[in-house]
């Protein structure tokens, strides 16, 4: 169970604080002279959640047949966009901000969660609908844990950009900027990095031999860019705790220093919360995912070939109600992966070892229950062999002489899967 909650909250809670924690320091710096810019922000978050919201549904739909290129150009304007605005915030502290007004344009601070909210949020509403579209209404044990997981994980980020928030208010501009920025480089080559993957898949970079042994390291630990945007945050309260005790103001009566104190104290408290939520997110982010992310091995499909342009299975084999895994090689060498389930009766669950979310990382039985090796999602028996959410692609197929036929050339038209 522990296991399933941490799939479910892992991927909400990073996609989540890697918003949170960045916006959270923009905000304590903007805020540092009341005005129309921290509103800016607000709403940049409601368009970027309602422009997530929107683009995960087309996807969901096939209308938006190709993400790569939509989080392309959203990468390479989220980029811009916190290039532009580091520049004006370090201009703006040239110029004794925020002691002194100094212009930081409107759309650069609405840019920002517009664009951070649109690639995080992608990824989080898509992997949310993965719990909600497949069976909720019949697997509703399933269901609570996994939706207890992505709520948990959405609060602990929201609860962590808070007491950052309460931190980066506490400091002085400098100091808060130097955080800032160092969120953001870290923020920005992590897309910078995300970018060229999208570019090289693409054809649109050549895959050079010296890029490639750069790209594949990065790529292939680029968690690791969560885990440094966590170190530098941690700087924050560092600094706070580093900050002298409030000194005896000439002129300030004994009520007064004692207000100040604290003050001090009270902010001391929310650097103790921030440090707390950055070494649990920091744990849960390496040894909750080692923990979740435990390999479940799948059982080795039984190979079968077509005869006559069909491939036949005997129901005998078939019988126990098990989940059975089968492979068939197809005419371009490609080895496909399909599954049979009784359901009950004459009838029969027939699909391939993929699906259309997860793609073809497999499915394996745990408990009577079919489970999506990826998303940890259960299967109804009943909807097995019929389209939707996490269920396997169907595969059609025929009863005849005692055995479950299935044509080869459907098989064929389905080998693209696995490559």
């Amino acid at each position: 169970m522990l296991q399933n909650l941490l799939q479910s909250l892992l991927p909400v809670l990073q996609n989540a604080a890697a918003v949170s924690i960045p916006l959270a320091m923009l905000l304590a710096f903007l805020a540092k002279r009341p005005g129309v810019l921290t509103k800016w922000i607000w709403w940049g978050v409601k368009m970027g959640i309602l422009g997530s919201l929107v683009v995960a549904g087309l996807k969901l739909t096939a209308v938006l047949r190709n993400r790569e290129a939509f989080e392309g150009w959203v990468l390479l304007f989220a980029l811009a966009a916190e290039a532009v605005i580091l520049f004006f915030c370090w201009r703006a502290y040239t110029r004794n901000y925020p002691d002194e007004e100094s212009s930081i344009p409107i759309w650069s601070v609405f840019s920002i969660p517009i664009t951070l909210c649109l690639y995080r949020g992608l990824d989080f509403f898509l992997f949310s609908s993965k719990f909600v579209l497949p069976q909720a209404e019949w697997v509703w044990a399933e269901f609570l844990l996994d939706m207890s997981g992505v709520l948990l994980g959405l609060a602990l980020a929201v609860l962590t950009g808070f007491a950052i928030y309460r931190v980066a208010f506490a400091l002085p501009a400098r100091k808060l900027l130097i955080g800032v920025t160092a969120s953001f480089v870290v923020i920005m080559a992590q897309q910078a990095v995300a970018l060229i993957q999208v570019l090289l898949a693409r054809g649109i970079l050549p895959m050079k031999k010296g890029l490639l042994a750069v790209m594949i390291p990065l790529i292939n630990h680029i968690d690791w860019f969560f885990g440094a945007l966590l170190a530098v945050t941690l700087v924050l309260p560092i600094f706070l705790f580093l900050q002298r005790k409030p000194a005896q103001v000439a002129g300030l009566n004994p009520a007064q220093y004692r207000k100040l104190a604290a003050n001090a104290r009270r902010q001391l408290r929310w650097g103790t919360a921030a440090t707390a939520s950055l070494v649990l997110v920091f744990f849960l982010a390496t040894a909750g995912r080692a923990y979740a992310d435990q390999k479940v091995e799948l059982t080795p499909a039984v190979p079968v070939v077509a005869q006559k342009g069909e491939v036949s299975i005997s129901l005998d084999t078939v019988a126990d109600g098990k989940l059975h895994r089968y492979s068939y090689t197809a005419s371009n060498g490609t080895v496909m992966r399909f599954i049979i389930i009784k359901k009950g009766g004459s009838s029969y669950g027939v699909g391939l070892d993929a699906c259309d979310i997860c793609g073809p990382t497999g499915y394996y039985e745990r408990d009577g229950q079919v489970v999506c090796k990826l998303c940890d999602v259960v299967m109804n028996k009943a909807t097995i062999g019929f389209k939707g959410g996490c269920n396997p692609v169907p595969v059609a197929y025929k009863l005849a002489g005692g055995k479950i036929v299935i044509l080869a050339e459907t098989l064929e038209k389905e080998k693209k899967r696995f490559r």
